[in-house]
């Protein structure tokens, strides 16, 4: 019985430790980005939030319909303190690929109608550090662990992105 009850507590022991490197595993970045209008937006501020991070680009072809899909999303969930939030991993520099400067990014976030702030991820720091590897991608952050990484938009997803929808609810029971 004794060897039992040992083994027992052994298991558990390992089950908890490995709980505990899978939560450490998912806990988010520290990052800093600057908005088009000339904020800095950090980690530390959002602590204790759930925040909505969509990384994208003006060169997906899909980014126009994406950013209608977040915004009524933001529409949907600003109001129960959710906070949104569009990356443009665009470039800074000009003459390089992919290059849209602050008012280019303003006009083209102005066009889609979307108006949750755009920051900027450039040299894509933070994007690299949320180890993402696709455009567009979700990341929803709720107490400074990434509760969800949503890659990809496809039309066919009705409202578009009922999961990001799903996972929102969940945090916000």
């Amino acid at each position: 019985m004794k060897k039992l009850l040992k083994t027992r507590l052994a298991l558990t022991m390992i089950g908890l430790a490995v709980f505990a490197v899978t939560a450490m595993a998912q806990q988010a970045p520290q990052f800093s980005l600057r908005s088009t209008e000339g904020r800095t937006v950090n980690s530390s501020e959002l602590r204790g939030k759930i925040v909505v991070l969509s990384f994208g680009s003006t060169t997906v072809p899909l980014t126009a319909k994406e950013l209608v899909a977040l915004q009524k999303q933001a529409d949907r969930y600003s109001p129960r303190g959710v906070q949104f939030f569009w990356v443009s991993v665009n470039s800074d520099k000009a003459g390089a690929r992919a290059y849209a400067s602050d008012a280019d990014l303003q006009a083209f976030a102005q066009k889609v109608s979307l108006r949750i702030p755009v920051l900027r991820d450039p040299e894509q720091q933070a994007y690299k550090a949320f180890g993402l590897d696709g455009l567009p991608t979700v990341v929803i952050i709720s107490d400074g662990k990434i509760a969800l990484k949503h890659v990809g938009f496809g039309t066919d997803q009705g409202e578009g992105y009922s999961e990001i929808a799903k996972t929102l609810d969940q945090l916000l029971k």
